[in-house]
């Protein structure tokens, strides 16, 4: 695999990705955040296809492609992890004990053996928050890994106690 990066002042820049079976991706990005990807086989100067993207779009794509919104597993692994954790998306509330704190501290994992491993705060996604740093807010779901008795310690932290 290589991966070269190239200038293209006054419009963006250029990343050419040579893939181990000789393909090639490539994608433009525009100052204005628009992205374009495009698929050349091996041994060939012109893209076989192209697709134009939004700078939403991208974002989108680059989750997937890094694996936050989902990360395949060797099937020995997923025995195990199916057996013993679990992983809950935990809505919390207006009112809520947690709510404009971080998670330094409500010391979340010591308290309750849960990980928060991201944030959803709207449409936009934080993974690994920081946990002196980033204030958790009601309306936030909170992705949330362990077994199932230390995520039921956590739900309750997140709902309103009015």
């Amino acid at each position: 695999m290589e991966l070269r990066e190239t200038p293209l002042p006054g419009f963006g820049k250029k990343y050419t990705l040579t893939l181990s079976t000789g393909e090639k991706i490539t994608l433009v990005v525009y100052q204005s955040g628009q992205r374009e990807l495009y698929l050349t086989e091996r041994g060939e100067e012109d893209p076989i296809c192209s697709v134009r993207l939004t700078d939403e779009e991208a974002r989108e794509l680059a989750f997937i492609l890094g694996g936050v919104r989902y990360q395949p597993l060797p099937s020995d692994k997923m025995s195990l992890i199916f057996r013993e954790l679990v992983v809950e998306w935990v809505p919390v509330e207006n009112a809520c004990p947690i709510a404009h704190k971080t998670l330094a501290d409500l010391a979340v994992r010591r308290v309750t053996g849960a990980s928060v491993i991201a944030i959803l705060r709207g449409e936009t996604i934080i993974p690994t928050p920081d946990p002196y740093h980033e204030l958790i807010q009601p309306g936030d779901i909170l992705v949330v890994v362990g077994t199932r008795p230390q995520i039921e310690k956590l739900i309750p932290l997140c709902r309103s106690q009015a």
